[in-house]
């Protein structure tokens, strides 16, 4: 398993490259089986709306890019953003018993798939 994201994650487990995660698609993504993309949700969330917050659009592009590499994949993002992904489903943590970062508390965070 191997995370890309532009800022380093030092808690994320797995396998991490610190580089813009469309440009390493386009470059590797052909080497992996399969490949879960979790384009940023600011730009369909509401308060975005509320206070026009300029965010970029990049569930499409990374669609696009997803298509070339000919792999099984799933996009990820906020219940904003449902009308771009396809057939998508609701999934969210207390489904799981997960909770928010050992507070005990069950996760409320809503996500499309």
């Amino acid at each position: 398993m191997t995370g890309v994201d532009v800022v380093n994650q030092p808690r994320y487990p797995f396998r991490l490259v610190q580089a813009d995660a469309l440009e390493y698609l386009r470059e590797h993504g052909h080497e992996y089986d399969a490949i879960h993309a979790s384009p940023p949700c600011q730009f369909y969330q509401y308060l975005n709306r509320v206070y026009k917050d300029s965010h970029p659009d990049l569930i499409m592009p990374t669609r696009r890019l997803l298509l070339v590499t000919g792999r099984p994949y799933v996009i990820e993002n906020v219940p904003g953003a449902r009308r771009l992904l396809h057939n998508p489903i609701m999934l969210c943590g207390s489904m799981f018993g997960l909770a928010c970062g050992g507070t005990g508390i069950l996760s409320a965070r809503r996500c499309r798939f």
